[in-house]
């Protein structure tokens, strides 16, 4: 029997052995697997629902803070403060009254304090307002010039300028400036046209004799307030939200003197001026009319401890003349002449306000003709010179008694005038 020969197969490598796992080894490497496959799961749903969230963030902004303030997405801190300086005037409640006003002063506030903040800004930029939670500070109390003075760059940055106690300069109660004072003055006729010096009397505040306007006993000793350590002022700290603000005010023991109120003077109370009669001499200027005012510099009340005088003003009355009338820079005023003169013409004296003037009648005047006297009037006022003109009216005077031989003499008289009248009209 032959022997069968079975083709040969090429051997193949074996492959090595993996080792068997054991139950406990199993399940540590599913429970691996599926803690890796809820971390990827949990990274791409927290992904999609950061940008879900910014979307949304940008669909709810509807409040734009550059818009509000006038500044582009680039604008720098100079250019941010200045439009809010500039908006801030324009609608700060106390001098904007209309509707809306402090609402509107009260978002640009807000939109400022965002923007002038780079942190605030930052987050802004990025997720818009719902990012920055913010109530915005209230200024609609405060004064304008605290806003846009040292106290504004203070309440924003925490920062103020280089004062003790920081804030701006407070109002100083050491000198102020004396009060204007208004009278009035009776002036006589001829003084108002030519001007002269007249006489007026008044109270007004005088520098105390006694401490000689300073306010303090000359022999007390110059010791400090004991509130204010002789500053004047005293340093008010307000907590707000967005840091503290100093403000500094006139202190209110000694009313920003400095001193102790106890060395004040007992005469003047500390004003240093006291209430005393007072006569000036004041010049009238030539041309002067009724209701003028008069501005005398320095002649007002005195200055408190020292500070400058207010000034008087005087409004002028003008006594009425018993000969003139006056309009403006012309006189008017009234003459008599008789029958006989305004029929025959003369030569009469007219008074004026500068002395007599002679004036020719001529023939034939009728009553309450008006002569001119050119020049003769009132000067005007200014460099100029000049003056006006005299108006003088001419009224006739009529007998009223004629005894017989006068009545004889008038009749004939008119039956003279009416036959030359006939004798006229006919050859005409």
């Amino acid at each position: 029997m032959d022997a069968f020969l079975a083709p040969s197969v090429p051997s193949v490598p074996s492959v090595p052995s993996v080792p068997s796992l054991g139950p406990s080894q199993g399940a540590r490497a599913q429970s691996s697997r599926f803690r890796s496959d809820r971390l990827g799961a949990a990274v791409v749903a927290t992904a999609s629902a950061v940008r879900r969230s910014r979307r949304a963030i940008r669909r709810a902004r509807v409040t734009d803070y550059y818009e509000i303030l006038g500044v582009s997405r680039n604008a720098n801190e100079r250019e941010i403060k200045a439009n809010f300086r500039k908006l801030a005037r324009q609608y700060h409640p106390d001098v904007n009254q209309e509707p809306g006003a402090p609402e509107k002063f009260q978002e640009i506030a807000k939109a400022y304090e965002v923007l002038s903040d780079e942190t605030k800004r930052l987050k802004y930029n990025q997720f818009g307002e719902g990012a920055v939670p913010v109530a915005g500070p209230d200024l609609s109390s405060m004064d304008l010039k605290d806003i846009l003075g040292d106290v504004f760059s203070s309440f924003f940055n925490g920062n103020p300028r280089s004062r003790p106690g920081g804030g701006r300069r407070p109002p100083s109660a050491k000198a102020k400036k004396g009060s204007d004072l208004q009278c009035k003055v009776q002036v006589p006729f001829e003084v108002a046209c030519f001007g002269g010096s007249q006489l007026v009397q008044l109270r007004r505040e005088e520098t105390c004799g006694v401490c000689g306007g300073c306010g303090v006993e000359a022999t007390s000793a110059l010791q400090h307030c004991p509130k204010c350590k002789g500053t004047g002022v005293t340093v008010q700290v307000m907590q707000t939200p967005l840091g503290v603000m100093k403000t500094q005010l006139v202190c209110p023991k000694c009313q920003g003197s400095g001193l102790d109120p106890s060395a004040t003077c007992r005469s003047c109370t500390g004003k240093g001026t006291q209430t005393q009669a007072k006569e000036l001499s004041i010049k009238i200027p030539a041309g002067s009319n009724a209701g003028s005012q008069l501005r005398l510099r320095g002649e007002g009340d005195r200055g408190v401890r020292g500070g400058p005088p207010g000034d008087l003003y005087v409004k002028l009355r003008i006594c009425p003349s018993s000969q003139f009338v006056r309009d403006g820079i012309d006189v008017y005023n009234e003459t008599v002449i008789s029958v006989f003169d305004a029929m025959l013409g003369t030569s009469v004296v007219v008074s004026t306000v500068d002395g007599d003037a002679r004036v020719d009648v001529p023939a034939g005047t009728q009553p309450g003709t008006t002569m001119r006297l050119r020049g003769r009037g009132v000067p005007k006022q200014g460099a100029d010179g000049g003056r006006g003109d005299h108006y003088v009216t001419l009224k006739v005077e009529v007998p009223l008694h004629l005894d017989d031989k006068q009545r004889k003499h008038v009749l004939h008289l008119k039956d003279v005038l009416l036959e030359s009248s006939t004798v006229a009209k006919q050859s005409e």
